[in-house]
């Protein structure tokens, strides 16, 4: 997965949830296996902090081995990603 995958993805995912006036559809988690995470080019996706962790265009980046490439809502990711904030614009 490139960061134009993840933005594509993003972007529909905040699409659809204001035309559904569903909160539950924004971006709510992007999940990566540390190969492929270790692939993007660095410095887009950062640690903000270490409560909030690494993030790209807000949205948190969970990384680990066993971890799949997906990018995932609030429903879907069930908590994980949170604290939630608004999605940033592509840099």
């Amino acid at each position: 997965m490139t960061f134009d995958d993840i933005d594509h993805l993003l972007d529909l995912m905040a699409s659809e949830a204001k035309e559904k006036g569903d909160e539950a559809l924004l971006p709510g988690v992007i999940s990566m296996a540390a190969d492929s995470f270790a692939r993007l080019p660095t410095g887009r996706a950062r640690c903000t902090n270490i409560l909030h962790g690494i993030r790209y265009r807000g949205v948190q980046v969970r990384v680990a081995r066993a971890r799949e490439d997906k990018v995932l809502n609030r429903a879907e990711g069930g908590g994980e990603g949170a604290p939630y904030f608004d999605l940033e614009p592509k840099a």
